[in-house]
């Protein structure tokens, strides 16, 4: 079964509520308002990622595995599976177009430190980084601080005006920046934007 994707955004540029779609098969799209052609959103598909970990109970050994999931998920998996004291750390993770056959080639280079039938290496972190790194030739995603935003995108979001909204069934006003589907308080759909807020 075909999946398609709604996105309901408020366009940036001219206030607008828009609608975009995504459905299965697309690898990447741009969307613009119809009203102003401001740019909604960009999407992408991504294959999946190839991960470093570290455990602070296994001193000296790195983890690397590949997963065509979020990293957090996977590694949320991991801890519940393993069972140890304490959580592994993601190091690094990046994007791949094939991460299986990523992981097994970065394997095949780390073969003289791996601990035998495992996806531990006995390794200098940042050695194993650059072997990721040459193979998969990919920015760094995510580091033990968490994303690595690039220096393009902004860090601090720009602040959204707020807006007065109503709900038309139980009178109840409110001021929030973003697009509200629904009402706080009794959770009906019928709404009304009143005016910007002052």
């Amino acid at each position: 079964m075909a999946a398609i994707i709604e996105i309901r955004l408020e366009c940036q540029g001219c206030r607008r509520d828009c609608r975009a779609t995504i459905s299965d098969g697309t690898s990447s799209a741009k969307f613009r308002c119809s009203a102003c052609g401001h740019i909604l959103l960009e999407a992408r598909a991504i294959e999946g990622y190839v991960y470093v970990l570290s455990h602070p109970r296994m001193e000296g050994l790195i983890k690397v595995g590949f997963t065509k999931r979020q990293v957090a998920q996977e590694v949320q998996e991991l801890n519940w599976v393993s069972g140890l004291p304490e959580h592994f750390v993601v190091e690094a993770s990046f994007e791949s177009s094939s991460p299986e056959k990523h992981a097994a080639e970065i394997h095949k280079r780390l073969a003289p430190q791996r601990v035998q039938g495992m996806e531990y290496f006995e390794v200098d972190l940042s050695a194993a980084l650059g072997v990721v790194q040459q193979v998969v030739q990919s920015g760094r995603v995510q580091d033990a601080r968490g994303p690595v935003l690039s220096q393009a995108e902004p860090v601090e979001p720009p602040l959204a005006p707020a807006w007065r909204w109503s709900c038309g069934l139980c009178k109840h006003d409110w001021t929030v920046a973003t697009t509200p589907d629904r009402c706080p308080l009794c959770q009906s759909v019928s709404i009304i934007r009143l005016s910007a807020a002052a």
